[in-house]
């Protein structure tokens, strides 16, 4: 039985990625959707015709949606809460927008949805540069202790989620920390989560937004804003109600 979709996908400054996204997800979409809608959150400070190409997009097919992420809302962890908030069916996915994902990865989470709130993917083999891949793996490591995590790619944005968790899953973070913010709090609210395996490919084009240029280490800024969120995440999951 085919379901009623949203895809939402947080993009900045992905001109390149914009088109072959788009004409990937419909596709997918006509093929295991009844319904269905792709929202692109692009974050208003981006520079390239991002913007243009999804407004280009949406007058010509009705199913593309474009979501403008406010300058002084910036971070992934922003983009994923106006992406929740935007899509109006229950079942939602979403991935980033650098096509690093294969989306026609949703059939196999399609089969688990009636017994899953969340399917996670993780990547089998991920496709970045050694210091890169090293540093998620503390990350992973720091957020499996403090946070009870269990899953193995806490950070992966290839995820179906049922849109009923947010009746008790609130969202908080602005940045990174947000896609495992919504892994922490799911599993304390006692919601039932699945991982499967996913295909993860090079950047073809576009630059990450985590690494400074010219060198594979993140930037010290973007550390230093992890760090503060982990804390905010903290002091909001052992709050007194």
């Amino acid at each position: 039985m085919k379901l009623d979709i949203s895809i939402f996908f947080p993009a900045y400054n992905e001109e390149e990625n914009i088109t072959p996204l788009l004409e990937k997800a419909t596709q997918v979409m006509k093929k295991y959707a009844n319904n269905y809608e792709l929202i692109v959150v692009v974050y208003e400070a981006s520079t390239d015709k991002s913007i243009q190409l999804v407004k280009e997009f949406a007058e010509k097919d009705n199913h593309i949606k474009l979501v403008i992420q406010p300058k002084d809302k910036k971070g992934v962890g922003y983009a994923i809460r106006m992406g929740f908030d935007a899509a109006k069916y229950e079942h939602i996915f979403y991935t980033d927008a650098d096509n690093q994902f294969d989306l026609e990865e949703i059939e196999n989470f399609l089969s688990h949805i009636s017994n899953f709130d969340i399917i996670a993917g993780y990547r089998k083999k991920r496709n970045d540069n050694f210091l890169r891949i090293l540093t998620a793996k503390i990350y992973n490591l720091i957020v499996w202790i403090f946070f009870g995590i269990k899953e193995k790619d806490v950070d992966c944005a290839f995820r179906y989620v049922n849109k009923k968790i947010f009746e008790k899953v609130k969202l908080v973070c602005t940045l990174g920390v947000g896609t495992t913010e919504l892994l922490a709090k799911a599993r304390k609210a006692g919601y039932k989560i699945k991982e499967l395996p996913v295909t993860h490919y090079p950047r073809a084009f576009g630059e990450s937004k985590f690494e400074g240029k010219g060198v594979n280490l993140p930037r010290l800024s973007v550390v230093i804003s992890l760090i503060k969120e982990m804390k905010l995440l903290w002091k909001d999951m052992h709050k007194k109600i």
